[in-house]
């Protein structure tokens, strides 16, 4: 049953993928809830108040009680909404994959993005990145059944596809980033291509050209 817009609030900044994460699973969970978009330059009381050990989005506020870091969020959100668009799988060690795969995409993936765009050797950190997506690709060759659908849910998302959508071509190469080629990765770019025509991740995920005027702005 989906909660009112009292109980449940969002606080995100639209360009990150950390934020892009809970806003999906919401919108996949089809949970009403409100937007309280942050300016990460003058950041708000309530997020100062309800993050004040990182004091970063997003923080998923539930009756009065606020969660914080993406991963947990969308484990939250997955255990108090069980019943619609279940994320993970019931099976432990399924859901124990699920958590090892997410973990490797927040310290592989995401630590090639950071050396990338601060420019610390930008060709050795993007042949690490086409490396570890070939990692994941043999991740979701071996996880989901391509015949049942592009995801490793099948033909919906699972906790995994929602942690990985933010790492979209479009998304990362915005800032030069190149990602895996079809030929090294067909499994993840039909992934990604199911993606970018997913109704919840239409919602999520900002437009391409949006993310190039912000970098264009900076």
């Amino acid at each position: 049953m989906a909660s009112s817009d009292q109980d449940v609030t969002l606080l995100s900044f639209w360009a990150s993928p950390f934020s892009m994460r809970a806003k999906l699973a919401l919108l996949l969970k089809g949970i009403e809830h409100e937007d309280l978009p942050e300016d990460l330059g003058n950041k708000s009381k309530i997020l100062l108040e309800s993050n004040p050990v990182h004091k970063k989005v997003p923080v998923l506020i539930h009756k009065g009680k606020p969660i914080a870091e993406s991963a947990i969020i969308v484990h939250y959100i997955d255990e108090v909404w069980p019943g619609t668009s279940p994320l993970l799988p019931k099976d432990a060690f399924l859901r124990a994959e699920h958590r090892f795969w997410s973990d490797f995409i927040d310290k592989k993936l995401l630590d090639c993005l950071m050396r990338f765009v601060r420019g610390n050797d930008k060709d050795a950190a993007n042949e690490e990145f086409i490396a570890n997506c070939v990692l994941l690709e043999g991740a979701l060759t071996k996880l989901g059944s391509e015949q049942e659908g592009p995801f490793l849910g099948g033909a919906s998302f699972s906790f995994l596809d929602v942690m990985l959508a933010p790492y979209a071509p479009g998304v990362v190469g915005v800032m030069g980033l190149k990602h895996a080629s079809e030929e090294q990765c067909p499994r993840l770019h039909k992934f990604f291509e199911a993606v970018s025509e997913h109704p919840a991740a239409k919602g999520a995920l900002p437009p391409v050209e949006k993310l190039k005027e912000l970098i264009r702005n900076k």
